[in-house]
């Protein structure tokens, strides 16, 4: 059952964002705005994955190309993004009204738009697009930004939500990346560093 799981959680993540869209188009009227902005983030994100790995995929390989970093067991890899995606924008469709909660997945969607934008500069990519940012930046970053715009209109939301909501999106984000580098066998510190090359001085 586990070794199915693994090698079948983007199919597993599918199926769980066409119940949650046909759970979404049902419920509508009855939804909190912020709960269907979660929902639509959410099926976005598995549009996003599909995208980066599957059609046309390849973003996996640019990283590996161009940071050095080699996954030992690349269904690992999905799997350990799998349980963040849940962790970030599934978890918070169930307590809608918990703000920072709601607020992490919209900070992901406008952080994903960023990071594939400039994947084109860092990776020297031939053509303006990367993959994975049709469905960040036509996607994911309209429904994040709508979803903070609305939540700063309409709910008085103190700085340390904002710093909490940041923290627990961008935290666990760098916490399943260490796990999967460090799983690679290469050191955290390194990947980092290759990074830091990649981004400052064009190559590796």
């Amino acid at each position: 059952m586990t070794n199915f799981i693994i090698q079948n959680n983007l199919y597993l993540m599918t199926a769980l964002a066409v119940f949650v869209a046909i759970f979404t188009a049902v419920k509508w009227p009855a939804m909190p705005v912020l709960q269907r902005l979660v929902a639509l983030l959410f099926i976005g994100v598995v549009l996003h994955l599909w995208e980066e790995g599957r059609f046309p995929g390849g973003f996996t390989d640019l990283i590996t190309n161009k940071l050095g970093f080699t996954a030992s067991n690349p269904h690992f890899g999905e799997i350990i993004t799998a349980a963040y995606v849940l962790g970030i924008t599934f978890i918070p469709l169930f307590f809608p009204r918990i703000i920072f909660l709601a607020m992490a997945p919209m900070m992901l969607g406008i952080l994903e738009a960023i990071v594939h934008v400039a994947a084109i500069w860092m990776f020297e990519l031939e053509i303006f697009y990367s993959p994975g940012m049709v469905t960040a930046v036509f996607v994911m970053m309209p429904v994040s930004i709508y979803g903070i715009t609305y939540a700063v209109r309409q709910y008085r939301i103190p700085a340390h939500v904002w710093l909490i909501s940041f923290l627990y999106m961008f935290g666990v984000l760098m916490l399943s990346q260490q796990i999967v580098v460090r799983a690679s066998g290469m050191e955290y510190s390194e990947f980092l560093r290759n990074v830091h090359t990649a981004i400052f001085n064009g190559e590796k």
